[in-house]
């Protein structure tokens, strides 16, 4: 799915592929790798701020290319990870990870404000 997409993009962009690799600073013929293999989770958010459309589009999960909200590059990433975390999760298994990853994010925060762990 992620290689269709890539080449709708493509084709709407009016470049060559070739082009876009040179452009995004990629070894020649990176794109055409991902007719077999998915590209990092880096690499992933770079094809979507490229193109500027969500990297669910990317992936297939939206139907249109909706364009990439504002989001900083480190939320891209995250939410780039996430997805690509849950993604052969089954739904209960969805849910379970969101309310792990919740936590987490509680017990990040509550570190923050422990100076003893970031004093070395």
């Amino acid at each position: 799915m992620l290689y269709e997409q890539l080449t709708k993009l493509i084709k709407e962009s009016g470049k060559s592929i070739n082009q876009i690799e040179r452009e995004l600073g990629y070894p020649r013929n990176t794109l055409t790798t991902y007719k077999r293999s998915n590209p990092s989770t880096k690499r992933l958010n770079e094809l979507a701020e490229y193109f500027n459309v969500t990297v669910d589009f990317l992936l297939g999960r939206d139907k249109e290319p909706k364009r990439k909200e504002d989001l900083t590059e480190e939320e891209s990433e995250l939410i780039g990870a996430f997805r690509m975390e849950r993604e052969d999760m089954t739904p209960d298994e969805q849910v379970k990870f969101n309310e792990a990853v919740k936590d987490l994010m509680k017990y990040a925060k509550e570190r923050l404000n422990d100076d003893s762990i970031w004093k070395k």
